[in-house]
């Protein structure tokens, strides 16, 4: 059964160090963050309620006090309320399947610039022949 933390920090550093510490805690997934706005930003995760209680613990304790404002656990949250959740940023919009681990990454197409062109001796370079007058 999937369960729902969230952490909710002051600024997006800790944040990241939040969900890197409850990531390493436990096993859970982090599917998504959303900038709320006056620098908070809240980062939500997914997986079994104990996983999920000791991931948001653990992430809690490393930004300390002065960086975290609230966290919350849900056990069992409703199916919408996940789904509605993941619209957050952070998170692929496509189905697992579809992903793109699947299909290689082509390389960038970049413009190389046009070669230099090729006198052969004997032929007169006309670029830096002088016009109207005769050699």
């Amino acid at each position: 059964m999937k369960s729902l933390g969230v952490i909710e920090t002051v600024g997006l550093v800790a944040a990241v160090q939040a969900v890197d510490a409850a990531c390493k805690a436990a096993e859970v997934t982090c599917f998504g963050y959303r900038k709320v706005g006056a620098g908070r930003v809240s980062v939500c995760f997914e997986g079994e309620i104990s996983a999920v209680k000791t991931a948001v613990e653990r992430g809690v304790a490393v930004v300390g006090n002065s960086a975290s404002i609230s966290s919350l656990v849900i056990a069992r949250p409703e199916p919408s309320a996940i789904e509605a959740l993941r619209t957050l940023k952070g998170r692929d919009a496509r189905p697992a399947e579809a992903s793109s681990a699947n299909v290689p990454e082509l390389a960038p197409q970049v413009a190389l610039p046009p070669e230099p062109a090729v006198i052969a001796p004997g032929e007169p370079d006309k670029a830096n022949a002088k016009k109207g007058k005769k050699a």
